[in-house]
């Protein structure tokens, strides 16, 4: 299995296109044709998703970082973040967000397969 939350869908879209495959050679062409395009649902919508630019109001409300300590981290360079619109807000994708210690409280990325019912 894949490292982290990009590999775990990395893995599922693998797992549905085996599953398609299978259908597939005992002659289950809706059925394949399904799991087919639910691979390339999940695949779309989940690269849409990582890849999004998020205000810094948004992107430190998911990361667990103040806005100033963010947009710091962006001055730094230690984030990676753009510069958008006439007043220049920064935008930072969702790939690209540090992740704070939760102190304790779990990681929402973590576990979501079990929280899917997904092995």
């Amino acid at each position: 299995m894949s490292a982290g939350f990009e590999g775990w869908v990395e893995d599922q879209v693998a797992r549905f296109r085996e599953r398609a495959a299978l259908l597939a050679r005992h002659g289950a062409k809706e059925a394949a044709e399904t799991a087919e395009a639910l691979a390339a649902d999940l695949e779309a919508d989940f690269r849409l998703w990582w890849l999004e630019e998020l205000s810094v109001t948004d992107a430190a409300a998911e990361c667990g970082y103040s806005e100033e300590r963010l947009r710091e981290m962006v001055r730094e360079r230690r984030v990676e973040g753009q510069r958008n619109g006439d007043r220049g807000a920064i935008r930072v994708r969702r790939r690209d967000l540090p992740r704070k210690a939760t102190g304790g409280k779990p990681d929402p990325l973590q576990g979501v397969a079990a929280r899917l019912g997904i092995r």
